[in-house]
């Protein structure tokens, strides 16, 4: 079964997901100074919907079925340039952690939650540019 299906690209939708992504990105920073999880979590989210805004600008949506988060991840890996396989790498751990914190026991500490909050913000500015050259 295909992990994602095709829309009609809507600018006005692309750009408020990125709008939205952008404001998740601004609260990781400002979440790392009271809570480092939140902050972790944060900017998981931010990435998630930075990546779905990716998506939806190529004119296709994730079906809503179990790995839709990992489906979201491997389009915008698979669009993106390879030498970001890294932080791709890093964005997969993020996922896997933020489940163990949000189901389980997870302690994130202050060094990875800035690792992430980086990641993020870096991740936010590859993706408008990449969505600028579709959208204006």
């Amino acid at each position: 079964m295909a992990t994602t299906k095709p829309q009609k690209i809507d600018p006005k939708q692309v750009k408020q997901f990125l709008a939205d992504a952008r404001k998740k990105t601004v609260a990781t920073r400002k979440n790392l100074v009271i809570d480092e999880e939140t902050a972790y979590q944060t900017a998981y989210q931010a990435v998630l919907k930075a990546s779905l805004s990716l998506m939806l600008s190529h004119g296709q949506r994730p079906r809503v079925q179990l790995g839709h988060h990992i489906a979201i991840l491997e389009f915008a890996q698979k669009h993106l340039d390879p030498a970001l396989e890294p932080t791709f790498d890093l964005f997969d751990r993020m996922r896997r952690k933020r489940n163990d914190a949000f189901y389980d026991i997870a302690l994130i500490g202050e060094v990875e939650a800035e690792e992430a909050v980086a990641a993020a913000e870096a991740y936010m500015s590859i993706i408008a540019a990449d969505i600028g050259k579709r959208i204006p």
